[in-house]
Formats: structure tokens, C-alpha cells, sequence
């Protein structure tokens, strides 16, 4: 199977992440904390406003990569900040990936990501965890737009 076409350079891991609440500003957060420059890679797992918002809080040349749509599919958003920055943005929709490049994901992930997992430098935000008997739960916190991190069901 032949390489498929790499949209980013291959991109280390940075040891830092910036936790914005929904009462923040996460442009400005963002630009905070990396004394002004704004992220390399920002992942965007929410899409909606907050898509607009990763393209100004991100480096001169950096990367959007959007993951999830938890807000809304759709996003209006300054040119102006893509361009300005010399921006690259990817979309990425594992449910819609085709077989041969989820192929290629599943390995770079292997390659990449189990040690820095296994020794903790990678590690997932679990907002809550839910049994079947709160799943109804589980599914309100999902549509209260309030979960920071992934809503997690635990199967017996």
C-alpha cells in the first residue's frame, strides 16, 4: 500500500493544553498563554463559533485540525485569520474515513501515541463517566453543551 498524502508535517507532541470554560475567551486564552503566538496545532473537537475562534488563537503557519461537531457542523469565519496567518485546516471524520487511510491512522497512532501514553504524557479528559442506568444522564450532559472532556458509558 503506498504512502497516503500527508496534509501536516509529522508533528511532535507538546506538553502543555489550554482548558478554556465557556465563560472564557478562548482566542485570547490561548494567546495567553503562548506569550502571544498562538498555538502550532490546535485540535478542534466542537466545531461552530469555537471553530471561528481556534484560527486567530493559532501560530503564523500552524495547523486547525477539526475533529468533532459537538456545537454545529457548520462555522462562519474571518478570512482574514487564515490568511493573515498562512493557516492549514483539516477536517477529519473518523465515521467517514475510508478504509485504506483509517488504515495508515490506526498505525501512525500506534507509532505515535503509545508511549506517550503509556508513560502519561498523553492522557484523556474524561468529563463523566455513566452505567446504562444513567445514560440518560450521560446523553443530557451531552446536549447541555457543559461537558469538559469526553462522556465516557462503562459496559459491564
Amino acid at each position: 500500500m503506498s504512502e497516503p498524502p500527508t496534509v501536516f508535517p509529522r508533528l511532535r507532541l507538546v506538553h502543555g493544553s489550554v482548558p478554556v470554560t465557556g465563560e472564557q475567551d478562548l482566542t485570547q486564552a490561548v494567546l495567553d498563554a503562548t506569550g502571544g503566538e498562538g498555538a502550532e496545532v490546535v485540535l478542534d473537537h466542537v466545531g461552530g463559533a469555537t471553530f471561528a475562534a481556534c484560527l486567530p488563537a493559532t501560530k503564523v503557519d500552524g495547523a486547525v485540525v477539526n475533529i468533532g461537531r459537538l456545537d454545529t457542523a457548520e462555522s462562519s469565519i474571518d478570512l482574514d485569520a487564515l490568511s493573515y496567518r498562512h493557516l492549514r485546516v483539516a477536517g477529519v471524520s473518523f465515521g467517514f474515513t475510508r478504509p485504506d487511510e483509517l488504515g495508515a491512522v490506526i498505525a501512525a497512532a500506534g507509532r505515535d501515541l503509545l508511549g506517550p501514553v503509556a508513560d502519561g504524557r498523553v492522557r484523556p479528559l474524561i468529563d463523566s463517566t455513566h452505567t446504562f442506568d444513567t445514560a440518560d444522564q450521560a446523553a443530557a450532559r451531552l446536549r447541555s453543551h457543559q461537558a469538559h472532556g469526553k462522556i465516557a458509558l462503562i459496559v459491564p
